[in-house]
């Protein structure tokens, strides 16, 4: 798969080039490239892994991992899926596009921009750092349950891996992770509304002897979908509402507050005809405790509030397959326009240095090839 190449335009330049091969606007950018497997190991055993090269950093790494074996079971006269699997990203193994590691934006400018509101627990903050290892159940294709337990993978691994191990907070101990859904389908109708969440004592970024932070991430979310001949429509809606107790990142100065809270919303609308056109629209808003020491750098409001919207128009042409010797492959051709209403709490000069949250605007052209 490819992301890439694309052209990133933000409403203002950034202050600085990314990188030493990149521009402060109006970049054109392999975004990256990614080699997949995906399938059957053995019987009932499969996996999806992805490795990953970073167009602008230059550099490849391991990027998401699952793992599973499944078995079916009856269970009151319905088949009941169960499954242990191992992943490398909490969220990397759902089945629907709410939960973080799937959910909007699914491309996005490698470039920039400078600013973006700050994300909970779950939105990645352990991508590809840690192992997990959980048991599932899928009841009559209507019920999902599962519980993980996630632990970060040592600082070696980390490297081996293509992994940076200082931009990760460590994982004392075990942290779990829960996901629990009901989706019925009713004709040509399906629906799903769930709860997820995490519980994780962190020693920040590699700072041992302060003590641990206590980080609470539960999430809701809910989606609808309706397929009809060439007409599909799609609806989704999540909130993740995050309390932190910060004991070592308090003692650090890291943060000015023992305890803070943020919330992240976002809830999008996909139309898809033909299989070949695809519209989406959403939204998303970031709200929490005001704290000088976490937000201060960014926000003269000392606050990660900060809401936009995202539009996105693209083209599937080989939906119905390619012609030729790949007629597997496929591609999607796109315009996303990102508008930022505010940011860190302010409309303008919100971090006290001229920034204003329009300049963070970007319209980004991309292509996406899959093989």
């Amino acid at each position: 798969m490819i992301q890439g190449p694309q052209f990133e335009h933000f409403q203002k330049n950034l202050d600085a080039p990314p990188t030493s091969s990149t521009n402060t606007n109006d970049n054109v950018v392999l975004d990256q490239l990614s080699l997949f497997y995906g399938g059957q190991i053995y019987d009932n055993l499969g996996a999806f892994v992805q490795g990953t090269y970073d167009g602008v950093g230059h550099s490849w790494s391991i990027d998401n991992t699952d793992i599973r074996y499944t078995q079916t079971v009856k269970v009151f006269g319905a088949d009941l899926i169960v499954g242990i699997d191992v992943n490398n990203n909490p969220t990397v193994q759902d089945v629907w596009n709410t939960t973080p590691a799937w959910s909007l934006p699914y491309i996005s400018a490698a470039t920039g921009p400078a600013f973006t509101p700050p994300g909970t627990m779950l939105e990645g903050t352990f991508a590809a750092g840690v192992v997990g290892a959980g048991v599932y159940g899928w009841w009559n294709n209507m019920v999902y349950a599962e519980l993980t337990g996630y632990r970060t993978l040592s600082s070696s691994t980390q490297q081996e891996l293509g992994l940076d191990p200082t931009s990760f907070p460590s994982i004392a101990g075990v942290a779990p992770y829960w996901r629990v859904a009901f989706a019925p389908t009713i004709g040509e109708h399906s629906f799903m509304i769930g709860a997820f969440g995490m519980y994780a004592t962190e020693v920040p970024y590699a700072n041992p002897g302060f003590g641990v932070d206590r980080i609470l991430d539960l999430g809701f979310d809910a989606q609808y979908q309706f397929i009809h001949g060439k007409h599909a429509f799609e609806a989704k809606v999540s909130n993740i509402h995050e309390m932190d107790q910060y004991n070592a990142s308090y003692a650090l100065q890291a943060t000015s507050n023992l305890r803070d809270n943020l919330n992240s919303f976002r809830t999008s609308v996909d139309y898809v005809y033909d299989n070949t056109y695809s519209f989406t629209a959403g939204y998303f808003d970031v709200s929490g405790s005001s704290d000088a020491n976490l937000y201060g750098a960014n926000s003269v409001a000392n606050s990660p509030n900060g809401n936009g919207f995202l539009f996105d128009i693209a083209y599937l042409p080989f939906s119905h397959g390619m012609p030729g010797p790949f007629p597997w492959a496929n591609a999607r051709i796109g315009v996303s326009y990102t508008k930022y209403l505010t940011l860190y709490g302010g409309t303008t000069n919100f971090d006290g240095a001229g920034h204003n949250a329009s300049d963070n605007n970007t319209l980004l052209v991309y292509s996406w090839l899959m093989f």
